[in-house]
């Protein structure tokens, strides 16, 4: 049942990214165009392409929650193993605090529910860790669980690592936010100044019928194209510059 609840809701999600995407398209391939025909057909094709595109998105954003609130695991393991619980108990405790800061519905909290249902099982903890950073491909994860491996095999400080991992994750947010914060001005600078050609050629529309006819035509068409490749080109361009990964 929750599995076809999931799916319900991923399709609805689908649906939206292709919609959104599809309007987008429409518009600014019709300013360009000015064919319902020409731009519905392009823009179909985009509208299916932004499905790949809120794929990667949304995965992006899933694995930026995931280190949030596994920076949240890892000081309540070190608190729990500090006050004397054994590691496999450790990881109960990090699920009942992860609960009050963020829900039973949190990413974290969900991925913990399974850790302890193996761990219930009597599974090495070092070998579920291993498998779950497989899972979620956070590189923060992976290297917690390299290291906790290790230090569990060999008699290591098991309090220390996760307490430096936690150190690790903290600085690593911290940069990025930072980082987000003062190119998110210069983002939105970039998409107004990448409304303006299109604010252009819709002013041409209303204050001046037909001035543009000429750009509608075959030949016209062919230097719309141009102008459209340079327009994306620049606008791709100006996404990438703020694109910043630490």
């Amino acid at each position: 049942m929750r599995k076809q609840q999931s799916r319900v809701v991923r399709n609805k999600e689908f649906l939206k990214a292709f919609a959104v995407g599809f309007i987008k398209a429409f518009i600014l391939l019709f300013l360009f165009y000015k064919s319902l025909v020409l731009s519905s057909i392009l823009a179909i094709i985009y509208g299916i392409v932004n499905i790949k595109f809120y794929k990667k998105k949304h995965l992006e954003n899933w694995r930026w929650q995931m280190n949030l609130e596994f920076r949240e695991v890892m000081v309540a393991i070190s608190s729990a193993l500090n006050a004397g619980y054994s590691v496999e108990n450790s990881f109960k405790e990090a699920r009942e605090d992860l609960v009050l800061l963020y829900g039973n519905n949190s990413i974290m909290v969900k991925e913990l529910n399974k850790i302890n249902s193996q761990i219930m099982l009597n599974r090495p903890i070092e070998i579920i860790l291993t498998e779950f950073a497989q899972y979620c491909k956070v590189e923060d994860i992976s290297n917690f669980a390299e290291v906790f491996h290790t230090a569990k095999r060999t008699g290591g400080n098991l309090i220390e690592t996760a307490r430096s991992t936690a150190d690790k994750i903290s600085a690593k947010i911290e940069t990025s936010r930072e980082i987000r914060t003062m190119v998110a001005g210069k983002k939105m600078e970039g998409r107004i100044m990448a409304y303006i050609p299109l604010g252009i050629i819709l002013y041409f529309w209303i204050s001046s019928p037909g001035f543009l006819d000429c750009l509608y035509t075959l030949s016209g068409r062919f230097v719309m194209t141009i102008l459209l490749v340079i327009y994306l080109a620049a606008f791709k361009w100006s996404e990438r510059i703020g694109d910043i990964s630490v």
